[in-house]
């Protein structure tokens, strides 16, 4: 039996430009990982993360401050309260990231348990992926992880096919052992993806599907021809007309170039059918991971949760348009030194995310990188318009957009173990 501990251990602070409340935020986060190979075939993998904050609560600093408004009045006659994150109990400090077991055969591979799950080319979005999860305005986080089974079967090096049958976080629809969910309500999610490799060109047919609705069906194509390109979309469906329908397609270059340490340049177009065409009719609450993490829900109110519990609710969505554009850029040189920047344009109304970072490595265990988010524009996606922020309880009405910062500046130190 074989075994190894690895991981690390990092402290981020944050400082808010232009808001409301406690500007600062502090995180210490730990990170070990742990493998184990009990037999030659057999690897069991874990990852926990332990995590402390200082400084800045939304969720907290916002609830204050319209307790000190007529919106405040009216709050427990017209809003329910929504849960948000705080670190309270052991839950809050301490998650499982990882917890898997792989059985690796000659032509099939199985891993069971919480895994991060990546499918399709795209950089920023990747519209084949099942569990979508853009990390590239956060250069500290990995991708989440997902509790699921996958299946790969490689008959020879020209082909191979992967299956995937994951759950949801929330279980809750088996809370009850006396009334077990309808097909309709289980909190699955399946999809397959076959690829076959040819002419040093990946070509990918890729298919899922949730039992409440959505679904997907496309393909994804990545190569090499002088540089790299991928083009990868397809048709998102929903068979229950909750969530927009319509095609999505991401295509991009990239190149490397041999100057200094290495230069790297990459460029991509986004469409998406399913958003919005016209900016002045987003649906700013269909945002997932807003700006603001409100405490509440009220009736008209944009930065709250804002749903009728009588009606199933659409997915949340990572972007609201149909058009957008992104393009990274890095420069590594000193073998220690890299500079680079993400950004992020939505072509219709004009705004969009800037996500520089310099870093700088001190040996083999030691990273330090300062970087910011800096919003682009005005009156759009990225940079939403005043009202946007309007929380209304009854017939009083407050707005809360000083809550949001004008940009976010980062600093952080990672040691590797």
């Amino acid at each position: 039996m074989d075994a190894e501990v690895a991981g690390y251990a990092e402290v981020r602070a944050l400082y808010q430009v232009d808001v409301g409340g406690t500007p600062w935020l502090l995180v210490e986060r730990v990170r070990p990982s742990f493998e184990i190979t009990p037999a030659e075939r057999v690897r069991a993998y874990v990852a926990v993360e332990g995590a402390l904050a200082q400084g800045r609560d939304t969720a907290d600093e916002l609830a204050k401050y319209l307790e000190g408004t007529a919106v405040g009045d009216r709050i427990e006659e017209f809003c329910t309260e929504v849960p948000t994150y705080h670190f309270d109990d052991v839950q809050g400090y301490l998650t499982v990231e990882r917890l898997y077991v792989d059985w690796t055969g000659e032509k099939v591979d199985v891993r069971a348990g919480r895994q991060a799950v990546n499918w399709g080319s795209g950089l920023v979005f990747n519209p084949t992926d099942l569990f979508s999860d853009v990390v590239a305005s956060e250069p500290w986080r990995e991708r989440r992880g997902v509790n699921s089974v996958r299946l790969s079967v490689a008959p020879n090096a020209s082909w191979d096919v992967v299956g995937l049958l994951a759950a949801d976080d929330d279980l809750s629809p088996f809370e009850d052992p006396d009334e077990l969910p309808g097909f309709e309500e289980l909190p699955l999610a399946g999809g397959v993806k076959a690829t076959l490799h040819k002419f040093e060109v990946d070509w990918s047919a890729v298919g899922a599907y949730r039992p409440d609705g959505p679904w997907f069906a496309g393909a994804d194509v990545r190569g090499t021809l002088g540089v790299g390109f991928w083009v990868e979309g397809g048709w998102h469906g929903d068979q229950d007309g909750v969530n927009a329908e319509g095609v999505e397609v991401v295509a991009g270059l990239d190149y490397s170039l041999p100057l200094l340490d290495r230069v790297y340049v990459a460029a991509e177009y986004r469409y998406d059918g399913t958003g919005e065409a016209d900016p002045d009719a987003y649906d700013y609450s269909l945002r997932g991971g807003t700006s603001i993490d409100a405490p509440y829900d009220c009736p008209f109110s944009t930065t709250g949760t804002n749903v009728d519990p009588d009606e199933e609710q659409p997915l949340p969505r990572t972007t609201l348009g149909q058009h957008y554009v992104d393009v990274i850029a890095s420069v590594g040189f000193l073998d220690e030194w890299a500079v680079g920047t993400t950004a992020i344009v939505n072509v219709a109304d004009g705004t969009g995310l800037l996500v520089p970072d310099v870093s700088k490595t001190f040996g083999e265990r030691w990273a330090v990188h300062l970087g910011a988010q800096v919003p682009l524009g005005k009156d759009g996606e990225f940079v939403p318009p005043a009202e946007v922020f309007d929380i209304s309880a009854g017939d009083a009405t407050d707005n809360v957009s000083h809550f949001v910062p004008a940009a976010t500046l980062n600093a952080w130190a990672r040691y590797s173990f």
